[in-house]
Formats: C-alpha cells, structure tokens, sequence
C-alpha cells in the first residue's frame, strides 16, 4: 500500500520508495537524444572538487565502474537503469550497492561524507548535503550536456539550491523526467451516463460534469478525509489558481513565498464551492484511504483525484474500468499544473573520483532508452525531443492516458510539490483544516491564514 502522503524533494527517497504502478507497463517510443561533448581532457579521468569547471563529456569509451547506491525497494528499478546505461555504453559498469529501505536515508548521509562513497546517489536531504560539500555542483556538466534545455524546468527545479532554498540556482541533482501522474481518475460506465465524451479543459467544464452526475444520482468525487486525502484535490486546486511555481516557492520555502494570497482563497472557495453542492459522500470524514479504493471500484462515485500510484491496487478489481486524465486548468487554455517527484534525477556525490561518468549516466537518464525503463516500471516519463504525445484524451488505456497527462504537464513546466512537504506542522494542520471546511466549522480565508501561520512559525522554528 502507497503511503499517504508524498514527501519533499529534498526528502525524495521516501517518495521514490513507491511500489512500481502495475497499470503503466508499457513504454513509449522515444526519438533518440544525441550527448554534446564540452570542454576538458579526452581521459575518463574524474573532474576535481564539489564544483567542477573543467568536464569532460568524451568518457564513453574509458573503462570505469560507477556505484550507485540504491535503496532496496527501488533495486529491480535501478538495475533496469543501469543494465540499459551499460548496455549503451559498454566500458562503463555500473555497480549497485543496495540498503535496506528503512536504512537508506540513515545511511546515505554518513556514506558520502566516507572515502568509500559512491558515485550516484538520491539524496534524502539535498540541502544538508550541498551546505556539508557531499554533493557535486553540476552547472559545469548542464552546460556541457545541455540538460536544461532537454528536460522540462519544472523537474530540474527540486535539484537546484541557492542560498539554502531548493527550486532554483546551481544544480545538484539531474537526471530525465519520470514520475507519477497525479489527476483525475473516472469510471467509464458512469462517465458515458452523465455524456462526459471529452477531457474537460477547464474547471468549469469539470464543474458542468459534476454537476450532472449529482442530477442524475450519482455521487460526483469519492474521496477520503479521515486521513485528509481531500489533500490531493485541494493541492491540485491550488496548482491552478496559484500556479505550480508559486506553489512550489511555497513548498521550497523561498523567502517571501506565501500561502496567504487571494489565488489560494479562489482554490479553497472552489473546494468548499464542491463540499456545498454534495459532491461529496455526506460521511467523507469518516472514510479512509483503502475504503475509498473499495467505493471508487464499486462503482460508488465518478470521478476519483489520485495519483497514480493507486493502479497497482485498483487494477486488481477494475481493470479496464477506469480513466484517468490530468488536472483541467483554472481556464481553458491556461496551463496544467500537478504533483509529481522524479525518480530519474540523481546526484554526484562529492568525492567520487569518477564524476564524468557519472555524469554520462546522468545524461543517459534524459534518454528514450531510460525512459523505457522508467515507464517499464511504472512511471510516466517524458524526454524532450521525443515523438509528440498524444493530448489528453478519453480513448486509449490507462497507461497512455497517464502518459498523456504527465507529458501535458511537462510541456507546460506544471510541475509541483504537495504543501504539507513544507513542513511536519503544515501536514498535520492540513488534516484538520480539511476536515473543518468539509463540517462547515471553517471558511476559505481562515483556512489559508491558518495554513500560512502554521507554516510562518515553523520556517521560524527551524
């Protein structure tokens, strides 16, 4: 069972710990990425220090072994990576040294501080490993491989650091585009009921939907809130009107970023807008996560916001049965926005002495070849310059619908973290502010301020 509730990036080995989506199995055909080559010697030898200049990107055919450190749960995944990385590039191996997952985040830190650390890794603190020097800046290896303008900006943003704040500056964490989808599941028997024939593209267009789904008896969104998990909905709600980057300069603490806004008032109205007009189960408080599964799969509701990590437990029931396309836009024609973490980024560890193949690794994971794996393992994944994917649409299985809404979000740089990642204290008080505007014992901008002060006073705490 899929945790609750994702954590940050800068804490993104809990996220990446997810079980593979059973759903999403079937990769996409990719165009092929060519490696540029920059400056620095033709060896394989290792560029020195924590901030590299002088890189070399001509290191394919220079014998090396890279260790990459991998926590257990993401093992299968990760030898698939390096499995298609060697077997582009034969002289380099690469090595895995696997920990146990409860282990993992203990050890890393203790383990690239070591003579021994390893080459590649996933950092569980970015920001504690960039301020103690363990991990390497890789502007020098951007610019050499031209990461920036290969992967979407919103997915390189969790691996940039300036000045103790994650989302932007130097780069410490590269890789491709990979992750889950989180948006709108829906049941086909009941969405051709209520004639949803179409993506909606706006919220509006979504309301319209809801709307005729309560007319005609059916309940419009499953969802649970005894454990607060209206939250994805809120958070999708909040990418719309706020927009992901001013959501994710919230979630990554940049200096002056506010919860407190009139576009995060807009998002909660919307929601309590929905509680109002009974478009939610009268007993949502009451309901949890696994019997909210059951209801979606017992046909007790149309639509369903989720991640889609849940396919791997739904499947088992209601395969076929459903869809899943991604968050409408505030407006039609505005931009996608949604929650996701990218299992394809990794970092260089500071002291591996062999920091131009890892970097080649790197570059190999913005590649159709380590999407492939990505998607073989259940994630959607994107690389730019890829065959264009198809808009999201109601045809098609629920991989390439999937495949879809993550390629919709990426192209427009939608991506977003969850608010409760702020902060231990923002996560525990979303809970109880969701569940108070679902009773009618809170209002949209007393919420917000709520949420706002919870967090002001836990940036001043730590």
């Amino acid at each position: 069972m899929p945790e609750q509730h994702p954590t940050s990036p800068a804490r993104i080995v809990g996220r990446r710990l997810r079980a593979p989506l059973a759903a999403v199995a079937a990769a996409s055909a990719l165009a092929t990425l060519a490696a540029c080559s920059g400056p620095g010697s033709s060896s394989g030898s290792s560029s020195a220090g924590a901030t590299p200049t002088a890189v070399n990107t001509d290191v394919a055919g220079t014998p090396a072994t890279l260790n990459l450190f991998s926590a257990a749960g993401l093992e299968t995944y990760e030898q698939g990576l390096a499995d298609a990385f060697t077997a582009k590039y034969p002289k380099i191996k690469v090595k895995l040294r696997v920990e146990a997952d409860n282990n993992y985040n203990t050890v890393l830190p203790r383990l690239l501080a070591s003579d021994s650390a390893p080459d590649i890794a996933a950092p569980n603190d970015l920001l504690g490993g960039v301020k103690d020097n363990l991990l390497t800046n890789l502007d020098a290896y951007d610019k050499a491989y031209g990461w920036s303008s290969k992967v979407p900006a919103s997915a390189l943003a969790p691996g940039r650091v300036s000045n103790g704040v994650i989302g932007s500056g130097s780069l410490y964490e590269a890789g491709g585009s990979a992750g889950p989808l989180v948006g709108v599941f829906y049941n086909k028997e009941l969405a051709a009921k209520v004639g949803m024939t179409a993506v909606p593209s706006s919220i509006a267009e979504l309301e319209a939907v809801m709307a005729k789904a309560k007319a005609s008896g059916i309940t419009p969104i499953v969802a649970s809130n005894q454990d607060g998990l209206i939250g994805h909905l809120y958070n999708l709600l909040l990418g719309d009107y706020m927009g992901a980057q001013k959501l994710s300069d919230f979630v990554n603490h940049k200096p002056g970023a506010t919860l407190d806004t009139p576009a995060a008032v807009e998002a909660t109205k919307t929601l309590q807008k929905w509680i109002k007009a009974g478009y939610f189960a009268s007993d949502v408080n009451a309901v949890n996560q696994e019997a909210s599964y059951g209801q979606f799969t017992g046909g007790k509701g149309l639509l369903f916001f989720q991640g889609s990590w849940i396919t791997q437990t739904i499947d088992k029931t209601f395969k076929g049965k459903y869809g899943v396309f991604p968050m409408p836009p505030a407006e039609k024609g505005g931009k996608y926005a949604g929650m996701t973490s990218n299992t394809l980024a990794y970092s260089i560890a500071a002291h591996s002495k062999n920091k131009d193949a890892a970097a080649l690794f790197l570059d190999f994971l913005t590649t159709p070849e380590a999407a492939k794996v990505a998607v073989a393992n259940g994630y959607a994944a994107v690389t730019s310059g890829s065959q264009k994917v198809a808009a999201p649409s109601l045809s098609g299985t629920a991989t390439d619908q999937i495949q879809a809404g993550y390629a919709a979000i990426a192209a427009d740089n939608g991506f977003d973290s969850w608010i409760q990642n702020a902060a231990p204290a923002v996560n525990t008080k979303l809970i109880q502010q969701l569940q108070l505007l679902v009773s009618g014992k809170v209002e949209p901008a007393a919420m917000v301020k709520t949420l706002q002060t919870t967090y002001a006073d836990a940036i001043k705490s730590s």
